[in-house]
């Protein structure tokens, strides 16, 4: 596939969405390595919730050194869910990246996700399960129903990604045109959207990344808070593959 192809315009190839919440102990070292480790031409949008959010003055001072950086304030309502829908309906490239602001994923797996892309793939997810991948600190609890999700995802589901629930996801703009995220919590939404999306007929493929706990900050991922609403789409994948239609969540 030409590279060409994905580009919106010719400064940039992909947006990489950051929604944040007081990550200014983290954002400078998390736009530093960005900025270093991809090579596609992107602009980065770090969306935040409220004007006193810590990550602001931090993100201020980086706009002045990198013209990539671009702030822009949640317009749909306080959350994650809210800050991608804002993330993504100012993005301009048409891939979209996806992914937390707490310095656990690794910058250089964006450019393997675009490479991945060319080859004809509209989603892509980084896989901490899959062959080359590893997850490093986190709860006991949380990384075993992360791991037993995602590994049972290509049989339960369908659906080839051995990382159904990591929110670090590469998509094709335009996916978003054809599937409404309805979730209402956290960053459950991506696993909406790949089951959407497989029984849509876009292609989902899985590259390898490594995960690494915070260290600094404190985790905002609420795991017996949104924990219901990941099975609540785990079952609705698993009902869709067997033609259940007459149920509804």
């Amino acid at each position: 596939m030409n590279k060409q192809s994905f580009s919106s315009n010719k400064h940039f190839d992909l947006s990489i969405v950051l929604p944040v919440y007081n990550e200014g102990e983290n954002i400078t070292t998390q736009i530093i390595a960005l900025e270093k480790d991809v090579i596609n031409p992107h602009e980065i949008l770090i969306v935040y919730d409220f004007d006193e959010d810590n990550t602001i003055p931090y993100a201020r001072k980086l706009q002045r050194k990198f013209k990539s950086v671009i702030l822009v304030k949640n317009n749909f309502g306080k959350g994650v869910i809210n800050a991608v829908k804002t993330g993504i309906k100012n993005a301009k490239g048409k891939v979209v990246v996806i992914m937390p602001a707490d310095l656990a994923d690794e910058p250089k797996t964006v450019n393997k996700m675009y490479t991945k892309m060319e080859d004809g793939f509209d989603i892509v997810c980084a896989s901490r399960y899959g062959k080359g991948g590893k997850k490093i600190g986190g709860g006991f609890l949380k990384t075993l129903l992360s791991r037993f999700a995602g590994q049972l995802s290509p049989f339960l589901l369908g659906i080839p990604t051995t990382d159904i629930s990591n929110g670090f996801k590469m998509y094709k703009r335009n996916i978003f045109d054809k599937i409404k995220i309805e979730s209402t919590g956290g960053w459950e939404y991506s696993c909406e959207i790949i089951i959407k999306a497989y029984h849509a007929g876009f292609k989902i493929g899985d590259v390898p990344t490594v995960w690494r706990d915070r260290t600094v900050g404190k985790s905002k991922f609420k795991l017996l808070k949104w924990l219901p609403k990941y099975v609540r789409w785990y079952l609705y994948g698993i009902l869709v593959r067997l033609n259940v239609n007459r149920l509804r969540f």
